[in-house]
């Protein structure tokens, strides 16, 4: 330790600060990495806040200059200085450095091993919180190098050791992670559910602004994959204006405008979309990435798929020379976001081009098409089968003349006005109104529900082969012969009733008969006196 160290690394830190505001950055290099190499005591406090400030300022520095090398090797002289730090800014700083080491362009496979080295280090140091931020930090490695499966189960292992110390700050970056990896597999049910999760720790704790911003994007890219763009654009306007207001966060603020972009773009509102791209804070945006927006924004507009193939392709080249070793950070295409989104406005746009272009024909040649449309005959094609499929299109494809036949409109024809005011309605006006009604469905939805029908079938089957519904037969056999017993003993005592009124009837009769008789005797003699 250098006596008076207090003194000499607040001055050295001034000098070099000088000699950065000029533009000397080599001299200011040397001096701020002496004070990184000077040990400081513990209740040296101006020491301890010199040095900090200096090694925030030399990893800035040697990001500007993309020394990749020399900021894997900071990383490696600070460990002496983390015995002096509060755990919390050694986290802290730690997490800052491995930020510059990517910024400065260090390949992936060497950050992988630097990560597992401080995780080493971490482990014998029992710094347990700092493990687990570099074990989290690993795993973002692990995703950005597409090695899902390894980060699912990387990231579930660090979740239950977690859990258990209820470190709900890092909770909160683990479940937002979770969320991301889920995206990347397309498990959207559990990607919102990890979502889930993270807003409410974040709930229950204070939640940064930087990690506010996080959720709110990643809500904006789930909303954007369900198809609720009006949603998806309010989240990331938010998301766009927490990572802009911290000022340094660039890369994550330019994602958020991206995505935001796109999804003001799929809710065709042109208006609203010029007006937000003449916005201040979007203009401070610039790139090849922002020209390609605007570009894809004024062909969607006018529902050119030439123009934006030609955009798809211009940026697919630029993807190819960012591979070969060029920068992702202004390349559109480079982001999986991106490249889905784009995706499904291409298909859109082409979905409408294609009903445009057919509509004024009862039968139309493909090749037509395709040329008016400059594609492959066999891309319309599948196109157009889709379309029908998915009951956007009434047709068939005519595969032996090579040619789509499209049905008329009935529902324009549902109902013609007689001569005498009412109107004529075709005999099943009852089922094509139900079948109104029922949305539309898509062939993979039919196909489920019939299985789930052959499924229903196939169980009850087995169930009746295992003897499942005998005790049910029996039982039904038994209701049914009560049923009958009691009603032959309905009828039994409605006969024995109606027998019993007519032996009465029969007994009245005869002593009526017997009195006529008697009076029909004695009137004869009563004539004769």
């Amino acid at each position: 330790m250098i006596p008076g160290g207090s003194v000499d690394c607040a001055h050295t830190l001034e000098v070099a600060e000088d000699h950065y505001g000029r533009g000397d950055r080599s001299t200011a290099r040397e001096l701020l990495q002496s004070i990184v190499t000077t040990d400081v005591a513990v209740d040296d406090g101006d020491s301890i806040r010199a040095k900090e400030q200096a090694v925030y300022r030399l990893a800035e520095l040697l990001t500007v200059t993309k020394d990749g090398e020399a900021a894997i090797q900071l990383l490696s002289d600070v460990r002496p200085f983390f015995q002096v730090l509060p755990k919390a800014k050694t986290t802290k700083m730690v997490r800052k450095l491995f930020e510059h080491i990517v910024q400065c362009g260090v390949p992936l496979k060497q950050q992988e091993e630097v990560c597992l080295e401080t995780v080493h280090w971490a482990r014998k140091e029992r710094r347990t919180f700092l493990r687990h931020r570099l074990q989290l930090r690993y795993v973002e490695i692990l995703f950005a190098e597409n090695r899902k499966s390894d980060a699912l189960a990387s990231l579930s292992a660090l979740l239950k050791e977690v859990r258990r110390l209820d470190d709900r700050t890092l909770l909160l970056d683990i479940y937002l992670l979770e969320s991301k990896l889920y995206y990347a597999v397309m498990d959207i049910q559990k990607a919102r559910a990890a979502l889930v999760s993270a807003r409410t720790t974040a709930n229950s704790i204070y939640c940064p602004p930087l990690s506010q911003a996080e959720i709110d994007l990643q809500s904006g890219v789930l909303h954007a994959e369900e198809k609720d763009n009006k949603t998806a654009y309010s989240y990331l306007y938010e998301a766009f204006e927490g990572f802009h207001q911290l000022g340094d966060q660039a890369r994550q603020a330019r994602r958020s405008l991206r995505y935001m972009i796109l999804s003001k773009i799929s809710t065709d509102s042109p208006d609203e979309l010029a007006t937000l791209l003449s916005s201040k804070s979007v203009l401070e945006y610039k790139g090849t990435d922002m020209d390609a927006l605007r570009g894809i924004a004024d062909a969607y507009n006018k529902q050119d798929t030439h123009l934006f193939n030609s955009i798809l392709s211009k940026c697919r080249a630029e993807a190819e020379e960012s591979g070969a070793g060029g920068s992702n950070d202004t390349n559109l295409l480079a982001d999986e976001v991106v490249r889905r989104q784009v995706n499904d406005m291409y298909n859109t746009l082409l979905e409408r081009h294609l009903l445009k272009v057919v509509s004024p024909y009862n039968r139309v040649q493909i090749a037509y098409v395709s040329n008016l449309l400059r594609l492959d005959a066999m891309v319309v094609e599948q196109k157009l089968s889709q379309l029908i499929l998915d009951r956007k299109l009434r047709g068939i494809v005519d595969q032996q003349h090579r040619c789509l036949i499209v049905f008329d409109d009935e529902a324009a024809e549902a109902s013609k006005p007689g001569k005498d005011g009412s109107e004529a309605f075709y005999d099943n006006a009852a089922d094509a109104a139900a079948a109104a009604d029922q949305a539309p469905t898509t062939l993979y939805q039919d196909a489920l529900t019939a299985l789930e029908c052959y499924n229903t079938l196939v169980t009850a089957l087995f169930d009746k082969v295992n003897g499942k519904f005998d005790a049910l037969v029996e039982e039904n056999i038994a209701k049914h012969k009560g049923a009958k017993a009691k009603e032959e003993g309905e009828e039994a005592n409605r006969k024995n009733k109606r027998g019993g009124i007519g032996s009465v009837k029969d007994a009245v009769a005869d002593r009526g008969g017997k009195s006529d008789s008697g009076n029909k005797q004695k009137r004869p003699g009563d004539k004769r006196k």
